[in-house]
């Protein structure tokens, strides 16, 4: 299993529409092969930006994913509301 996380930064005039079609965005997600779990939020400091957690089975499952239709459909939702590009990691989970 691999964690995703995603930071959003979100354009200060943009929160109401981003949470809107963020949520629209997640049931695209949801339903990719390999996508085990999901969560988001909105991160308390230092700047406005959420945070997206997805639990892949594999980080390949990831990469498909971003190869995909379905990948350009979900990034369309929000990536008009982003105030710069998002940041990415993948990390294993331990103990």
């Amino acid at each position: 299993m691999v964690i995703e996380v995603a930071t959003l930064f979100v354009k200060n005039e943009a929160e109401a529409d981003f949470v809107r079609d963020f949520t629209k965005g997640t049931d695209i997600l949801r339903r990719q092969p390999g996508c085990k779990n999901l969560r988001w939020g909105k991160r308390v400091e230092p700047e406005l930006a959420f945070i997206l957690e997805v639990e892949w089975g594999e980080i390949q499952d990831h990469f498909n994913f971003r190869e995909t239709d379905d990948f350009a459909t979900f990034g369309g939702y929000f990536r008009p509301h982003l105030s710069k590009a998002p940041e990415v990691v993948h990390f294993e989970p331990g103990g």
